[in-house]
């Protein structure tokens, strides 16, 4: 009995603890391989185009990401991974030539530990623009056998000699039996003969089953997001999306203080984009209009359709935040 309860708490030990951490999943679109860094703490020892960090403790983990290619600049950016779940991001490329982290997606924790291993790399293999050429052997199809047997018989009452003879050439063998009379006495000798002849036709299948060729198209996310009905400027590349903003805000409303409030918020903005109505939804977070009035300065610049950001002006109560706004938005 003591130990199974000594088990069973074990186990709700180690949920606990697993349900406190989160796991990323961070690979290159086009293959670059990268040692990834999390809050000092290098999560591959050798550069792979594809890493996965479990165990991660921090909900807002300081990312770095280092190149193999010394020419590339390494990215440093902050990551707003609450716990319980994995993230997958993609190292990609803005407008600007720049290399940036984007959010893909995110799943149960340990998707990735679950997901089938890689097949390994075949070590014949070539490039697309190679030139492979297979040398095949055709066996021949339609060979035909012939075998020819030739039996000489003679007359059983004969006296004299029997002479046996075989002989085989090329593979056609023959055998003769001749009964021959010697004696003075003027004897004859009948021979008869009797050729068989059989013919075997053996037929080879030279087919052989065509390649099978991989045709799944890759597909590649495009640089920047399209909004439906805006046709304004864009002040950054890639809002958030919906699930992801309603765990950003869930966060937030967490806090109790207004300043803990503002600091994690603009930690997310720190590396995230967002719509107007993003934006609306975090000012409604706080309770003090000078609040407001300060992250809706900082979101400005980091809003996608920021020809739409009068819209904010609704989550305001006075009038003097409207114009010290305007004010803000004329002087960028």
């Amino acid at each position: 009995m003591a130990r199974l309860l000594s088990l069973a708490f074990g186990a709700l030990v180690t949920l606990s603890s697993y349900a406190q951490t989160s796991d990323l999943v961070l690979f290159s679109d086009d293959g670059t391989k990268f040692t990834l860094v999390i809050d000092g703490d290098v999560k591959n020892a050798e550069p792979a185009a594809r890493v996965v960090a479990t165990g991660i403790k921090t909900e807002t983990p300081m990312l770095m990401v280092k190149f193999a290619d010394a020419g590339i600049a390494a990215i440093r950016q902050s990551g707003y991974l609450p716990t319980g779940k994995e993230y997958t991001m993609m190292i990609t490329t803005n407008k600007k030539g720049a290399r940036v982290l984007r959010q893909t997606g995110e799943a149960e924790q340990g998707t990735a530990a679950k997901a089938e291993p890689a097949k390994p790399v075949p070590t014949d293999f070539k490039d697309d623009n190679s030139t492979v050429i297979i040398e095949e052997t055709v066996e021949p199809v339609g060979v035909d056998q012939v075998t020819t047997t030739t039996v000489v018989e003679g007359d059983d009452d004969m006296e004299g000699e029997n002479v046996n003879i075989s002989m085989g050439v090329d593979g056609v063998n023959f055998n003769m039996n001749v009964k021959v009379d010697d004696s003075m006495g003027g004897g004859s000798s009948t021979t008869t003969s009797r050729t068989t002849t059989t013919t075997t036709t053996t037929t080879r299948s030279s087919s052989k089953p065509a390649p099978v060729i991989d045709t799944k198209p890759v597909v590649k996310e495009p640089a920047v997001y399209s909004m439906p009905g805006y046709t304004g400027r864009s002040g950054c590349n890639w809002p958030m999306s919906e699930s992801e903003f309603a765990d950003v805000k869930k966060s937030i409303e967490a806090k109790s203080f207004e300043d803990s409030k503002m600091t994690l918020a603009k930690q997310v903005g720190s590396s995230r984009c967002f719509t107007v109505e993003q934006v609306k939804g975090l000012m409604a977070l706080f309770s003090f209009e000078d609040s407001k009035l300060d992250l809706a300065k900082y979101a400005y610049e980091r809003t996608f359709d920021i020809d739409n950001y009068y819209k904010v002006n609704d989550a305001f109560t006075f009038e003097t935040s409207i114009d010290d706004l305007n004010a803000y938005i004329k002087a960028r």
